[in-house]
């Protein structure tokens, strides 16, 4: 009987009363929760590290995109810049050739103006010279002498030749006897003059009219003096042109030195 209790004592009173298949049915499926949650997790994580890393590449290719697109901005302004500084370069050497263009014109015109009141001069003079080189004028035959004697001491030369208008053919051979004697009394040499038989233009020539005077030349005609009026002219007015245009036109405005 004690053994019996014993037996009875010793049984095993903790263990449920399910079965063992339904315990390991229990198991098996709280591990496959488990694994299905774990699984769960990993494709959180996964979708949570995609998104970051979505998120990133998103932001990235915005920056490269701002980057790029200011770069092709900045590209684009320097260009239009750089086109725009070449038509305003060229605007403007368009103006500064228009204005210089207009600058010239006008000196032009003002030089021609100038040109033409210098003539006009010119012809009032020439028109005066024309009636002091009038034979019939009495200062005239004194005028010739003191032209020849002038050009014989310019040459100073034993032989001259003296070239004269024909108008004037008479004054002349009435003058050189004269003229040599004046200048042997001043340089106390002999010289022989001897009237051309080649005449000066006349006063009306078309193509170079001589107002009067005379012109001295070497008997192989190798040196000359032009004592004609017209020569004379031409030497006072490249003497006294400065002078003359101060009188007609002022000082220029410009012009630093004087001569």
């Amino acid at each position: 009987d004690c053994l019996l209790i014993r037996e009875e004592a010793l049984a095993p009173s903790f263990l449920p009363s399910r079965p063992v298949e339904s315990l390991s049915a229990n198991l098996s499926k709280m591990d496959q929760q488990a694994v299905n949650k774990q699984i769960k997790q990993m494709v959180e994580f996964i979708k949570q590290e995609a998104n970051e890393k979505a998120h990133e590449i998103l932001i990235k290719a915005e920056e490269e995109f701002n980057i790029e697109k200011l770069r092709l901005v900045e590209q684009e302004k320097v260009k239009v810049k750089s086109e725009y500084e070449s038509k305003h370069k060229q605007i403007e050497i368009k103006r500064r050739i228009a204005f210089s263009n207009e600058v010239n014109a006008n000196r032009l015109k003002v030089l021609t103006s100038r040109d033409e009141v210098l003539s006009s001069v010119k012809a009032v003079v020439s028109n005066e010279l024309t009636k002091i080189g009038e034979p019939s004028n009495a200062a005239y035959k004194d005028l010739m002498l003191k032209l020849t004697v002038q050009g014989l001491y310019q040459m100073a030369e034993p032989a001259v030749v003296l070239r004269v208008r024909q108008s004037d053919l008479s004054i002349a051979n009435g003058i050189t006897k004269d003229a040599a004697a004046q200048y042997k009394s001043g340089t106390g040499k002999e010289v022989t003059i001897t009237v051309d038989k080649e005449y000066l233009p006349k006063k009306d020539d078309a193509a170079s009219p001589c107002y009067g005077g005379v012109k001295l030349l070497t008997p192989d005609l190798q040196i000359a003096v032009d004592n004609t009026l017209n020569g004379r002219l031409d030497v006072v007015l490249a003497q006294k042109m400065p002078d003359i245009k101060i009188a007609l036109f002022g000082r220029s405005a410009t012009r630093r030195h004087i001569d």
